[in-house]
């Protein structure tokens, strides 16, 4: 029997036999807090420093398990009773170097809205942000706001773009009309909405400004980093980008400085392009400061680094690849040259999108270089997390060693000083883990597409689907996803599955340092056991790619090259995957019990992986190799890998058989004497611009899209090269979708009336709308 198809609820609805597994119990049950206000977490004495000042003067950290203020739970921390910052946690992050922590609030949410009206709970909310900034005030830390601003909440058709469209600019990203900073009213705003803030909360230590990239705000978001654009608006394109910023930036420090002049105001650009480079406008930008503004910019995003003989490019937040990137250093150098006020790093501290499933991830020789780094280049501030990656433990301390190192010592010198005072005899063994760690952490894969999507944050509780179903990967910082499923290409991005497998048994080398330490107390009992998680979550991902490698050539080798011994032994693989994919559960089981801590996400806000899923999984593998033993026994016995319900009841084109009829198009496949595969046809009605994707029969492959030119007569054609998989033959496409627009869709063939969403970094593509796509049957030993 083959399994019946997960096809997510986003998606098709369907009820899978695996179920989904059980949700986490949330952050109202967690019993952290409880935890921190009871016992003292740090009996070892902080690392020596020497005396030494700090260099980087502002290190501004967040409470982990504090609300995001986002979906799809949109908490917000100020309009809750909870304290997020017990006594010991303060104590514990002031230890360890942090002097400010940052939340999220909203200027309309603490001051009259752009049209006066009064914000319905500003005092409640003011009540609480100043108990905070107290509280945190008494253990050296101080309070920093985070805030997209102005506004970007202002749809195009509300009442207030109606009474004063002259306040707002073009529209940007769909309904929303941005703030036109041209406008005088709208710079007076935003000068009294900082004025009433800081007014009111004098103690705080700042305000972060994510003023282009993330959301729509000012008419500057109409710019893209790399390659620059015109700005729609009649006013503000006349100005320069820099000027616009100014005019933005300018108002909201005037508001500031006048309520509290010893407040830090920092611009951040969050820039998480994966490109080496960013248009000239950026470093004008940078080169034009309001005077005493920093600026902050994300020092990983656009990094290079040769993996698997091939130069790959990553987008925001690494913790694997120091940095910095190319973007960092010629903003950095920028602001230099203009004599600004300095620069921050944007940078994550103790886990990231790689891996956020752990308090923090133990590669403190990473952090090492990253800091090195970052002196080299003058960065004198930083926000050393986003909303995971704030968690206190060995990253922490060595960050705040760091950040008044003068680095004379050597990464090993400084591993083993590290150590010592937490390990004491131990501590060269430690720091050797430590060391291995994170080398092997380095070889992670650099592209975004692994950290959003890919197996090392929770693949403990994936299923293992030994058929074909093309179930889509789950957003790893969502907390609202079914299981995950089976499409493996759509966290490669860059990598072919091979060159990913490759990098991650360089990881599984260096995580597999035995952990081998006689733990002297509870404390660093809970530190051995992130070790060994790491371990588990680095060899569980290994095997998930290695399952699915194997799983695509079974299927090649006897449906293509009626191999079934072959395919068989690869079978047999998958089984030894299956096999250690128990155990890796079954170990995890025990820590998580041990410590709940692990596998929480802080921007999920709940457990991606708890005792109650990981023992769901233990269940799905069990069917998945009783599945894998009827598989095999068909294959030693002469057949081939079986089709699933959804290969049988997909709708199918032959390469070679003529023309297929979709949605106001036609078109066939067919392929050369060298193994090309070109797809042609022609458009009817008044259909535009298309798109096509491709994948291999197994999902391995990231689906290849290619937009094709129409011609005046309405025909078109596109050519997928047989050197596009000649290393890998089973990577060859068996998949094909024709759709309108792969950031929200239409399928044209096969067609569908579902319009498809898009997910990010994917597309609207999604594995269950392909068709098959059938090639000539070879001959055997082809």
């Amino acid at each position: 029997m083959s399994l019946t198809p997960l096809a997510a609820a986003w998606l098709l609805a369907a009820e899978p036999v695996f179920g989904n597994p059980p949700r986490s119990p949330g952050p109202e049950s967690w019993t952290f807090e409880k935890e921190m206000s009871e016992q003292e977490l740090f009996p070892a004495p902080d690392v020596a420093s020497s005396g030494r000042e700090p260099w980087l003067k502002e290190r501004i950290s967040r409470c982990f398990f504090g609300p995001v203020k986002r979906a799809p739970h949109f908490r917000d921390e100020l309009m809750d009773d909870v304290d997020y910052y017990p006594e010991e946690y303060l104590k514990r992050l002031r230890r360890e170097g942090v002097n400010g922590l940052w939340l999220t609030v909203r200027f309309d949410e603490l001051a009259p809205a752009l049209d006066g009206t009064e914000p319905p709970c500003a005092e409640r909310r003011f009540a609480k942000l100043r108990r905070t900034v107290e509280k945190c005030g008494r253990f050296g830390i101080k309070t920093w706001l985070f805030a997209i601003e102005p506004t970007y909440r202002t749809r195009k058709d509300s009442a207030i773009v109606a009474r004063h469209p002259e306040w707002f600019g073009p529209v940007v990203r769909g309904d929303y009309r941005v703030m036109c900073s041209s406008a005088p009213e709208v710079r007076e705003y935003l000068e009294r909405s900082a004025f009433e803030i800081f007014s009111k909360a004098p103690d705080l230590g700042g305000l972060i400004v994510l003023s282009h990239g993330e959301c729509p705000s000012s008419c500057l978001s109409s710019v893209y980093p790399v390659f620059g654009g015109k700005v729609a608006c009649p006013r503000c394109g006349r100005l320069e980008p820099w000027q616009i910023h100014l005019n933005t930036m300018g108002a909201i420090l005037k508001g500031v400085r006048r309520a509290c002049p010893q407040a830090r105001v920092f611009s951040w650009l969050y820039h998480p392009q994966a490109d080496p480079v960013r248009g000239a406008w950026v470093l004008e930008l940078a080169r034009h400061l309001p005077e005493g503004m920093v600026l902050q910019y994300n020092f990983e995003s656009g990094v290079e680094a040769v993996q698997e003989g091939k130069t790959r490019c990553g987008g925001d937040y690494w913790l694997s690849e120091p940095g910095p990137g190319a973007p960092f250093r010629a903003v950095a150098a920028a602001v230099a040259e203009s004599g600004g006020s300095g620069v921050s790093a944007k940078i994550q501290t103790c886990n990231s999108h790689e891996l956020a499933t752990l308090p923090y991830i133990p590669v403190p020789g990473l952090l090492y270089r990253k800091f090195k780094a970052m002196r080299e280049n003058g960065v004198s501030s930083a926000m050393l997390c986003w909303y995971f990656g704030g968690h206190p433990g060995v990253m922490n301390r060595a960050a705040g060693e760091l950040a008044r190192s003068d680095f004379g010592e050597t990464e090993d010198e400084f591993l083993l000083r590290l150590a010592r005072p937490q390990w004491g005899d131990q501590a060269k063994k430690v720091a050797g883990i430590w060391k291995s760690f994170s080398d092997g952490y380095s070889n992670y894969p650099l592209d975004n597409s692994m950290q959003y999507y890919g197996p090392f944050h929770s693949g403990v509780v994936w299923p293992l689907w030994a058929d074909v179903n093309l179930l889509p990967l789950v957003e790893t910082w969502q907390p609202d996803r079914p299981a995950c499923g089976d499409m493996i290409g759509e966290c490669l991005g860059s990598f072919s599955l091979a060159d990913a497998l490759a990098l991650a048994g360089r990881m599984k080398e260096g995580f597999g340092v035995p952990v081998d330490i006689d733990v002297p107390d509870s404390e660093r009992a809970k530190d051995v056991a992130v070790m060994k998680a790491a371990a588990i979550l680095v060899r569980s991902g290994a095997d998930i790619l290695g399952f699915y490698r194997a799983r695509a050539r079974a299927i090649y080798l006897s449906r293509v090259r009626r191999d079934s011994g072959a395919a068989a032994e690869c079978v047999e693989e998958m089984l030894a995957a299956a096999g250690r994919a128990k155990a890796c559960t079954g170990e995890m089981i025990r820590l998580c019990e041990a410590d709940s801590l692990i596998g929480f996400h802080s921007e999920a806000e709940r457990h991606q992986f708890h005792p109650a899923s990981l023992r769901w999984r233990l269940g799905t593998l069990d069917a998945t190799c009783r599945r894998l033993e009827e598989i095999l026994a068909g294959l030693r016995g002469g057949g081939e890998y079986p089709e699933s319900d959804f290969e049988r009841n997909a709708p199918r084109a032959v390469v070679g058989g003529g023309e297929v009829a979709g949605r106001d198009l036609a078109w066939r496949a067919e392929t050369d004497g060298a193994g090309n595969l070109t797809v042609k046809g022609r458009v009817s009605g008044a259909l535009g611009r298309f798109s096509v994707a491709v994948t291999d029969a197994a999902g391995t492959v990231n689906a290849k899209i290619r937009t094709p030119e129409i011609s005046p007569d309405g025909t078109f054609e596109i050519i997928y090269p047989a050197s596009e998989w000649s290393a890998a033959a089973h990577e060859r496409p068996g998949w094909i979708l024709f759709q309108t627009n792969f950031g929200s869709g239409v399928p044209l063939w096969p067609a569908s009336d579902k319009r498809s969403y898009g997910r990010l970094n994917i597309g609207a593509v999604w594995g269950r709308t392909f068709g098959r796509l059938v090639w000539p049957q070879a001959a055997p030993g082809e």
